[in-house]
């Protein structure tokens, strides 16, 4: 479920809604279009970009075969996924957008070079 606030301030726009675990935050002005502020925050998967266990425009996958589907999203340069050419911030965000309903994505992407499952990479903190 996809929740969205307005918020009017003098000459801008302010728009956030959640599509899963992610926060959008959309800015505008009445002189050009929204910028997606939040963007620029590190994503979930930065952490393995700095490991090198991921790499900028790695593909990763999820493969559903009981529905003959295989999604494909690729690692942006600040840990967000690209899937569908939207992004998202963390991995579940985008196995939301994939399934249409709640899903792990640290437990459903993999790295499409090995097969390894994106959580699995993940440090303890």
């Amino acid at each position: 479920m996809a929740v969205v606030i307005r918020i009017a301030i003098p000459n801008a726009t302010v728009e956030t809604r959640t599509v899963g675990d992610d926060v959008h935050i959309d800015i505008g002005t009445s002189e050009g279009p929204a910028e997606r502020s939040t963007q620029t925050a590190p994503g979930g998967l930065a952490p393995m970009l700095e490991s090198g266990d991921l790499k900028v425009g790695e593909v990763l996958y999820w493969s559903r075969p009981r529905l003959g589907v295989r999604h494909e999203a690729s690692v942006l340069p600040n840990g967000w996924l690209s899937f569908e050419g939207k992004p998202y911030r963390t991995p579940s965000g985008a196995a939301v957008a994939a399934a249409g309903s709640q899903a792990d994505g640290w437990t459903a992407w993999r790295r499409q070079r090995d097969g390894v499952i994106i959580g699995s990479l993940r440090k303890p903190q």
